[in-house]
């Protein structure tokens, strides 16, 4: 008897604290979609700096076959200097829809991407916690978060031979993913923290992207 009444008690205790936590509007989803809808998803294409220039080895592998089959890329053979022979990727007018030549600030060198579709908020939900606690200040109080999936992917991510070369982008396509951005409340609007809009970072783990 004693075992039963401790166990509702504690059940309605925490359907209590479950009932307490504000759930998100659909003002607030609006809100998020307004600062990340549209956001181009893209990973890293075989180089961290442009142009991609490499030994012909280094960029012979299936990988790189499967992108020139795709009709994204070719290789450029360049000059002989009397050491191992070497190319350099240059995209094809087809592939130049996708590649993103981002630069961090205006001085630094581009960075090659290929973009492979755009982010879809789905879901928010409110998560009580610090955040920025390991890199900054920690903001205290409400934080919400958001789910989303990669849409409008182009037509190339459906090929077998990209998929199998590249597996990251089937997990990327085909799931629903949870941002690593939380926003919080300012006033009677929820802000994200970090960089939103169209030419915002995507989030990927820095081991996966189009690598050769």
């Amino acid at each position: 008897m004693t075992r039963a009444l401790v166990a509702g008690l504690a059940l309605l205790a925490a359907c209590s604290e479950g009932a307490s936590q504000p759930q998100p509007s659909g003002e607030a989803l609006a809100q998020i979609r307004a600062q990340v809808e549209g956001q181009r998803q893209c990973a890293p294409l075989l180089s961290g700096t442009w142009p991609i220039e490499f030994s012909a080895d280094a960029l012979s592998g299936p990988r790189v076959d499967a992108l020139v089959a795709a009709g994204l890329i070719r290789r450029v053979a360049l000059p002989d200097t009397g050491d191992r022979p070497r190319v350099r990727i240059e995209p094809t007018e087809a592939g130049k829809r996708d590649l993103w030549l981002r630069r961090l600030d205006p001085t630094s060198p581009a960075e090659p991407l290929l973009c492979y579709g755009r982010k879809q908020v789905v879901a928010v939900r409110p998560e009580a916690r610090d955040v920025g606690a390991a890199t900054g200040p920690a903001v205290k109080g409400e934080v919400l978060r958001y789910d989303y999936r990669i849409v409008q992917p182009p037509a190339w991510t459906q090929r077998a031979d990209i998929r199998a070369a590249f597996p990251f982008l089937t997990r990327q396509l085909d799931e629903v993913h949870s941002a690593e951005q939380a926003a919080t409340r300012e006033g009677d609007r929820w802000v994200l923290n970090g960089d939103t809009g169209k030419d915002a970072s995507a989030e990927l783990p820095a081991d996966q992207g189009f690598f050769p």
